[in-house]
């Protein structure tokens, strides 16, 4: 019984530390110096292309996809923000050109839920091997049980001896 409310315990105290883990690398947010180049570069690989499907304009030969490109660099060199540059954009083709959910409110999921199934399948198989091992041994015999047990073994040792020498 012992056994299994420590199990129980870690399992818990894992998937709590799993959901913190997850909850600070979710808001933190990475703040480089990048020249302009690098931001367009990185922009133009977060916003899709209105003309293909679910392809980056970054990768896209399409012509808007280089209109946009175009739109990307001069705006980034105007010194726009990466946040008005997509609000931008998805004020003009709609909210599906953010290839890249944002990390507040219910799009944080997509960046949580990871995390959270990872936790919740090592909580399981923690309690999965915690019950097995329990019940495994959580049986006790008496004194009687015990010395029937040991002359059944004696009386299987000694059947197999004589198999084995026939």
């Amino acid at each position: 019984m012992l056994t299994k409310i420590k199990s129980r315990t870690l399992s818990w105290i894992l998937l709590s530390l799993v959901v913190i883990v997850a909850l600070v690398f979710g808001s933190l947010n990475e703040k480089d110096t990048e020249t302009s180049a690098e931001r367009a570069a990185s922009l133009a690989a977060s916003i899709a292309c209105p003309q293909c499907s679910g392809q980056p304009v970054s990768e896209s030969s399409a012509p808007i996809a280089q209109v946009i490109k175009a739109e990307i660099k001069a705006q980034v060199d105007q010194g726009r923000s990466d946040r008005e540059i997509r609000s931008y954009y998805a004020e003009q083709y709609g909210e599906w050109v953010n290839l890249n959910p944002s990390s507040s409110g219910f799009d944080a999921i997509v960046w949580v839920a990871p995390f959270l199934l990872v936790g919740i399948a090592l909580g399981g198989l923690t309690l999965a091997f915690a019950r097995r091992q329990s019940e495994s041994t959580g049986i006790e015999l008496t004194k009687d049980e015990e010395e029937q047990v040991k002359a059944i073994r004696e009386q299987f040792a000694t059947n197999t001896e004589s198999v084995i020498e026939e």
